[in-house]
């Protein structure tokens, strides 16, 4: 179930086709153009795609050409139905079966076709599942099994999830690059990941056959402000806790918050109830500048949530507290609204270069909570916080 990549399903049935096109067996006739249609030609019998991957080009047909639908999502073959050139316009996902020794020049033998209306409803409906979907931070990994702690219905603390992962399920991994979740393997999860998985689940939730899984490597931090730069889209600061500096950069879609001191208050009362009588957090009142605790490392990322979210489900909750939903009802704000020295909870998503991270989130007005903030264990804040923002349902 991809949402980020239109052609995903109709890949997944051309790599089962690879041997028949050529792309294993090096003497075969065949290859396969996949890609996305850009333009119909039934008077010149072209049709022009986009591929997956490299330049635009042509495919050709003729009376001979065999066209079949795919449903959406489809990866058997032998599910395909009998269609013809007329049902093919700009936007759908195809692959074409050409000759590899004249790819462009000669009409294509078979060519497959993937409805764009029909994807587009996919992605609607796998939104909705993603909803759905058990989180967690990844634990351990043997063999096609995966452990998480995760938190599942009917259980006030987090519990380890032990998930089955086939050959046929389909995985994804997030790229802070583009902000995506893109095709991948097994392989590529690890321990610290945080992993987001649909499938069948036995009755209390600690087993599930994975369908579909979505894993990142992602963090929480918190961070003093030194400099904005609006033209890099990025913010420098430092790390409260560890004195170290930190660059995080922003994407379009990041979500930037800011509690109201209201709400920032009621959160630390549930970290740290004796915040109000102390007058400030524990170890002597230290706010965010004079060292209090961050939130603690892996359980604050996670697999983007519906409507493109970093939800997690490895942490606590604040004795109950859904904190997610809490900053989701706080104003948004700008870049250009934050400013040196002010304390930021920054949940991020690590790519190739470690030093300068994606922001998925950005929430200010985060003080009281720093203050409140356990100086050892685990933060409850991670793992129970949706940010907004990020790449979308996996």
């Amino acid at each position: 179930m991809r949402t980020v990549v239109p052609v995903f399903a109709i890949c997944a049935v051309a790599a089962t086709l690879a041997p028949a096109f050529g792309q294993t067996p090096a003497a075969s006739p065949y290859l396969s153009v996949l890609g996305i249609v850009e333009k119909v030609d039934p008077a010149g019998k072209v049709i022009s795609v986009k591929p997956t991957k490299g330049d635009p080009t042509t495919v050709k047909f003729d009376e001979r050409t065999t066209f079949l639908k795919m449903p959406a999502g489809e990866t058997d073959m032998k599910k395909a139905t009998p269609s013809s050139v007329a049902d093919l316009a700009a936007g759908d996902s195809v692959i074409a079966r050409v000759l590899t020794a004249d790819p462009t020049g000669k009409p294509a033998r078979t060519v497959y076709i993937e409805k764009a209306a029909e994807l587009a409803q996919r992605r609607d409906k796998t939104q909705e599942e993603w909803k759905t979907a058990t989180s967690g931070l990844i634990s351990s990994i043997d063999g096609n099994t995966i452990r998480m702690m995760a938190r599942v219905a009917g259980s006030p603390a987090p519990k380890e999830v032990a998930v089955e992962v086939g050959p046929k399920v389909d995985v994804t991994r997030y790229n802070p690059e583009n902000g995506k979740y893109e095709e991948s393997t097994l392989a590529s999860i690890k321990t610290g990941d945080q992993l987001r998985v649909l499938g069948e689940k036995n009755a209390d939730s600690t087993q599930i056959k994975a369908t579909d899984v979505g894993a990142g490597t992602f963090k929480t931090i918190a961070l003093l402000v030194k400099t904005i730069d609006p033209a890099a889209n990025q913010i420098a600061g430092t790390d409260p806790g560890t004195k170290q500096p930190v660059t995080v950069r922003l994407r379009p879609d990041t979500s930037l918050k800011k509690f109201n001191d209201m709400s920032a208050m009621m959160v630390a009362r549930q970290l740290n109830p004796t915040l109000a009588q102390a007058g400030g957090g524990r170890g002597g009142g230290r706010g965010a500048a004079g060292g209090g605790a961050p939130p603690a490392e892996g359980g604050g990322g996670g697999a983007p949530a519906a409507g493109g979210g970093a939800r997690t489900g490895g942490g606590g909750r604040g004795r109950g507290m859904d904190v997610g939903k809490i900053i989701e009802q706080q104003p948004s704000i700008q870049l250009a609204d934050l400013k040196p020295g002010d304390a930021l909870i920054v949940n991020i998503a690590l790519g190739s270069d470690p030093a300068k991270p994606y922001a998925i989130g950005v929430v200010a007005g985060v003080e009281p909570i720093l203050r409140a903030a356990p100086n050892s264990g685990p933060d409850p804040l991670a793992g129970s916080w949706n940010m907004g923002g990020g790449g979308g349902e996996p």
